[in-house]
């Protein structure tokens, strides 16, 4: 899904005053990151580490494991793909509507693929790898511990992969961390993108079990990660209890952001627990989004490419008032 994804700013040569596409975290200190960048600029001289081995020693202090837990990605996508390599040929679930690299990353690596609708995790037996984005991109689903246990306990053969990019979005959530002393097969992927919001240095990072990572480093290139990502990384880490996201605040006025939607006529919010929701329409959204974006530098995020839904769903995320209020305004004056 090279070209379809959020944050297509790159392809519309217009200028953006308000983008809902991407679930990036909207109030981080642009001044803050800008001067980090300039105190570590000096490291495009040198060639990175290998295996981003600093940020690996700060990220195991952070969440009390050791380096060997875990293997750092150039973003959460890198890590789909580098998973995707090492159980190539596998009998795979993915639930859908989710993420799209998934299914991208197992086609690439001839999986065979076994779609799982609604909320469901009833999976075929022999099924030996499943992804599950949660909360979930694009609903903002979210599945509970118990929810989680279960179905390790249903499939102890099985590897599962739990994304868990948007977690500082959703307040209600339990991260499936403390379930790997448990169940050695789950396997957790975390994205410094959103959350810090440096979507374009690029940084992610997956937790497992010491024997599984050791098996899946096999598959990984080395110097995926820019020695600038790798600083900015480390000092964002030490930082993380001040910049990381309000998200029961966000929740809030997502809340209040999505009722004031759920008035317009021909537009009807989804329920979501997290910033970004999804929004089903009676219009057709390729024409919405490019109307939004002519008339009024406003970028939404077309759903149409998201499995199991069409041309009359978005994605939007919840940003500051006043620009959640251009977007009302926007879509009101779209159906007069």
């Amino acid at each position: 899904m090279i070209h379809g994804h959020g944050d297509d700013l790159y392809k519309t040569g217009k200028e953006i005053t308000a983008n809902f596409s991407t679930n990036v975290w909207y109030g981080a200190d642009s001044n803050l990151l800008q001067s980090l960048l300039n105190r570590h600029a000096d490291k495009i001289f040198h060639y990175p580490e290998p295996d981003a081995g600093s940020l690996k020693k700060a990220l195991a202090r952070y969440h009390g494991l050791s380096p060997e837990n875990i293997i750092i990605g150039n973003g959460a996508t890198e890590l789909f793909y580098l998973v995707a390599h090492a159980f190539a040929g596998a009998d795979t679930a993915i639930p859908i509507p989710s993420f799209r690299e998934y299914e991208d990353a197992c086609r690439l690596h001839h999986h065979h693929i076994r779609y799982i609708s609604g909320n469901a995790l009833d999976i075929p037996a022999d099924t030996r790898l499943m992804f599950l984005c949660n909360p979930n991109n694009p609903d903002g689903n979210i599945r509970q511990e118990q929810q989680i246990r279960s179905l390790l306990e249903a499939h102890p053969d099985m590897t599962l992969v739990i994304d868990e990019s948007f977690i500082h979005f959703a307040p209600d959530i339990q991260t499936a961390i403390p379930l790997q002393k448990e169940y050695p097969r789950l396997l957790i992927i975390r994205s410094m993108t959103k959350d810090f919001a440096i979507p374009g240095l690029r940084l992610g990072y997956m937790l497992g079990n010491p024997e599984t990572i050791d098996t899946l480093v096999r598959y990984k290139q080395p110097w995926t990660i820019n020695a600038l990502a790798i600083e900015i990384g480390k000092e964002l880490l030490n930082m993380a209890d001040e910049l990381l996201p309000d998200a029961r605040m966000l929740l809030r006025r997502q809340q209040n952001f999505a009722r004031q939607i759920a008035q317009i006529p021909g537009f009807t919010p989804l329920s979501s627990s997290t910033t970004f929701f999804l929004v089903k329409t009676i219009f057709d959204v390729p024409r919405l989004k490019q109307h939004l974006l002519e008339n009024d530098g406003i970028l939404i995020r077309d759903a149409s490419n998201f499995k199991s839904l069409d041309r009359h769903y978005f994605r939007i995320n919840t940003l500051t008032d006043e620009k959640n209020g251009r977007l009302i305004n926007a879509l009101k004056n779209y159906v007069e």
